[in-house]
This record gives C-alpha cells, structure tokens and sequence, in this order.
C-alpha cells in the first residue's frame, strides 16, 4: 500500500507527526497547505536520479522530464511511497533525499524560488500590495502574479508566495537574453509540417516547435540522440522534400514571443527544456510570432508514424 508523505515547513503547530532530525512528517492525512514545503516531491525527485529505488511513485521524475518543473517547485507538497524498509529509515532517506544538492547537477533551477512562511510579516504586505494593484487595474500578471517589493521580487503561485532569487534572477535573464533570434533565417526557409517530432521542418533542418509545451522539443532532441529511427525518419522526410541539400544537426527553435517577455516562471520552464537540449549537443533559438505556416495534418500524435498526403 502506497504511503502519502508531507514534510511540514520548520515552524508549525500541526500534531501527529514523525520527527526526523528535527524536521517534521506526516503521513497518511493531509495536512493544511500552507504548512506545507510545497517542493517537497520534486527535490526528492531530482536527487533520486542516480540512486537505488526506494518505491517513490514517477509522478515527480516525470514532472521533470516534460512541463512538470514549475508545477513541481510550487506543489509538490506530497509523496506517494511503496515503503520497501521501516517508516523511520524510510523518512531519514526521503529527508536526505530532499536536503541533498545533487539536484543542481541537472536541475539548478529549483533554487530560483524560496517559499514564504505563511506566517511571515510580508505574506499580509504582499497579498496586501496586490490587492490594491489590482483593483487599480495594473498588470500584475494573470496566472502567477509578480510583485516587487521593498527591493525584491516574489511570486505568487499554487496560493503561496515565493522569494525569488536575485542572484539566480540575473542569471537566468542573462541566459534567456543568449538565445539567438533566429527569425530572419526561418522566415527564408521552405519548410513542410510534421506530424510527430515538432511542428515545423525547414530546408536547413530547423526543427520548429509552435505549441506552448517547452517539454515536446527537449523530448524530441531526446529521441534523437537515442533512438535511430527518429534520427532516419526525420533525415528521410529532409532528403524526400530537398534531394541534395546537404544540412547538419536539427537545430531547435521555439516560435515564441522574445523570451525575457514571458512571464517569470513560464521562463523558468523554458530555460530549463533550453538546458537540456543544449546538454544534448544540440543549438536552440527563438522565432518570434508569426512565423510561416503549414497546414498540419490532424490528428498529430507522437506514437504513430506520418500520415500519407495523398
């Protein structure tokens, strides 16, 4: 039978728990969210990778391979367990699994964000803050509202607000701002629709992505690398549509917006797929909106192959 396990922020009035080195657990019954460390699973999930099984359900490893980052840092408040050894060894492992830094090998984003106590003086003068702003009618954003205050910037998500780092916050913006835009250059390119893979393939082996999912093209750049029929199945239909033209490596290109305009964690999201195309070996840029498009053939799936047009 699968365990639901909580770990509760430090400073909490919550009984029936589990002490494990000074933090606290509970198990079975949910507790109220806001006592709650919302990015509980996904750590766990991340410093799993490379270490023995322990019966963690894959939701959050999961969560990780697509668009679950986000969702992940800001709500993963519970992790679902097969216990395989005693409660009290199975919680110092998960403690120690969450405390640990071999996240940051892979996913050094989590630390970009930090939740706020509950509790804490500022949560009042925050939900205070948007309160005003949005009866004003200004743009505090539409999902996650963004708010500076008193020289910092925090984030409000899955009904919690998250410090975000300063130091992280110019990194990531100095990274997004890297990506080349390569509007001018899809713009000039043929290109013919794809129903699996991505959305777009240009002459010069441009893989475009136009669907919000930034997950579909770190996916594809995946299967590339691993799976031999995709690399010939995507060469194939190059070679069919422009017999001689010689290209290298898919280069992959998301059709967005200029990425330092999107919203603060969409672009958390997005420089986390970037990431890992790029550890891949593979070049990535932008195309700003609208770029030329292709009739796509429907319905588009990632499990069967291309549809015959005639």
């Amino acid at each position: 039978m699968k365990l639901s396990v909580h770990l509760l922020m430090d400073k909490t009035d919550e009984s029936d728990t589990h002490v494990i080195d000074g933090r606290r657990f509970v198990v079975g019954t949910t507790p109220p969210r806001e006592s709650l460390v919302p990015d509980f699973g996904i750590r766990v999930a991340a410093n799993s990778t490379y270490l023995p099984a322990i019966g963690l359900d894959p939701e959050w490893s999961r969560a990780l391979a697509h668009d679950g980052l986000v969702r992940g840092m800001t709500g993963s408040h519970v992790l679902h367990v097969e216990p395989r050894q005693p409660l009290p060894e199975l919680l110092a492992e998960l403690l120690a699994r969450y405390t640990s830094a071999r996240y940051r090998a892979d996913s050094p984003l989590l630390d970009i964000i930090n939740a706020v106590p509950s509790k804490s003086n500022v949560v009042a003068q925050l939900d205070l803050t948007l309160e005003h702003r949005v009866r004003a009618g200004l743009n505090v954003g539409l999902q996650e509202p963004e708010l500076r205050h008193r020289g910092e910037f925090y984030v409000f998500a899955e009904n919690h607000w998250f410090l975000v780092d300063r130091q992280l916050l110019a990194g990531l913006e100095g990274k997004l701002a890297a990506i080349p835009d390569v509007t001018g250059e899809i713009a000039l390119q043929p290109c013919i629709p794809l129903a699996h893979h991505a959305d777009l393939l240009t002459r010069d082996m441009d893989l475009v992505f136009t669907t919000q999912s930034f997950a579909r093209a770190s996916a594809t750049a995946k299967r590339y690398r691993e799976w031999p029929h995709c690399r010939e199945e995507l060469t194939s239909l190059h070679d069919a549509n422009w017999p001689g033209w010689t290209t290298g490596e898919p280069r992959f290109v998301y059709a967005l917006d200029p990425p330092g305009a999107l919203p603060f964690l969409m672009k958390v999201n997005l420089l986390h797929h970037v990431t890992r195309i790029r550890r891949r070996g593979f070049e990535v840029g932008f195309a700003r909106r609208p770029i030329p498009t292709c009739t796509l053939p429907s319905p588009r799936t990632e499990g069967l192959p291309l549809r015959n047009p005639h």
